[in-house]
């Protein structure tokens, strides 16, 4: 949401109100905890996960481009920027069965709304909702279920509403952040080899898009969520971590689905990993998947209290090596030796 917003007229300059609440015609759509921290910029928005702060700018863009709620080709850079960046698109990872993810932009709604608006409106006509929310629910969508109103955008500009996002989509989407803005194809293979060590098959890394980003808009989310374990949200659980010789930058979430506890959501990264922890009915990001995440991390460099010692890496060294490992006859397998 960031990057969509510095390349459509936000700049790192931006100062919009972090306020306890945001007022969109007859709903109150509040902070996270109703905390308020007054005016503040991207930077801070991210490391506190401020929810008032991107109900804004979402509001911005629909009052700019879609204030009317039935044109479903209204420009939404929101929107794009998310489909930039993958998401809405399966990765094409070398596994069977993955999730394309959702992002449910005025085409969606209007999709879903004609394939839905029988049940519906058979519902609020026959008055046998299950209960009082699906009652006004029914009502409301059989009314108008296909309108994408500025609850929507607002509530999309937080990755609430009726987007759905894969853990892996999510990996993709920040490695790309820390790359530079391309983005790669997930892989399992490295190589096919044989029984007696010949390799059959190399499976070589795929570039399979690049985000439409100044490269600047990227620059400065890399630069911000580095705040994230420091002064934000995760810091509480990154007391006394070596953040000044493992440069993690972070983003904590904590979405909300009707009738179940919140879904717990890290995402961390560097110049060399990508960790993400999602935990379903978990609570907050930071309070349930911070701990797990620190302690990836500190296998991954071999870390201890605030020590960094690359021998004791979960791979030693701690970057993967480029070449395979050697194939023994006696089956044993050598890992390659690694460049100094």
């Amino acid at each position: 949401m960031t990057v969509g917003a510095l390349n459509n007229g936000f700049t790192p300059q931006t100062r919009l109100d972090c306020s306890s609440g945001f007022q969109v015609g007859n709903r109150w759509f509040k902070n996270y905890e109703s905390e308020a921290y007054g005016m503040i910029g991207f930077d801070r928005a991210l490391q506190l996960s401020c929810d008032t702060f991107f109900y804004r700018v979402g509001f911005h863009f629909w009052q700019k481009y879609g204030s009317d709620p039935t044109n479903v080709n209204a420009k939404d850079p929101l929107v794009q920027e998310a489909k930039n960046f993958g998401f809405g698109s399966e990765t094409g990872i070398d596994l069977p069965g993955e999730a394309s993810g959702r992002i449910a932009d005025r085409h969606w709604k209007l999709a879903y709304w004609k394939s839905m608006k029988g049940y519906y409106c058979s519902m609020d006509r026959k008055g046998n909702a299950p209960s009082a929310f699906l009652k006004l629910f029914a009502h409301e969508f059989c009314l108008e279920g296909s309108y994408y109103r500025a609850g929507d955008a607002v509530n999309y500009s937080i990755g609430q509403g009726d987007t759905i996002v894969t853990p892996l989509q999510l990996a993709r989407a920040y490695a790309a952040l820390s790359n530079g803005g391309t983005l790669w194809k997930p892989q399992i293979a490295k190589a096919i080899v044989s029984a007696d060590g010949k390799v059959l098959k190399r499976f070589t890394p795929r570039a399979t898009g690049k985000v439409d980003a100044s490269a600047s808009s990227i620059r400065y989310v890399n630069q911000a969520l580095l705040g994230t374990p420091k002064v934000g949200t995760l810091a509480w659980k990154f007391i006394d971590f070596p953040l000044d010789t493992v440069h993690i930058r972070g983003k904590t979430g904590s979405a909300e689905v009707y009738g179940k506890q919140s879904t717990s959501w890290v995402a961390t990264f560097d110049d060399n990993y990508v960790v993400v922890m999602m935990v379903t009915q978990a609570g907050t990001g930071s309070g349930t998947s911070g701990p797990a995440v620190r302690k990836i991390w500190e296998a991954l460099y071999g870390i201890k209290g605030m020590n960094v010692d690359p021998a004791h890496a979960a791979i030693p060294g701690t970057v993967p090596p480029k070449d395979l490992p050697t194939f023994m006859k006696d089956g044993s397998i050598l890992p390659p030796a690694r460049e100094d």
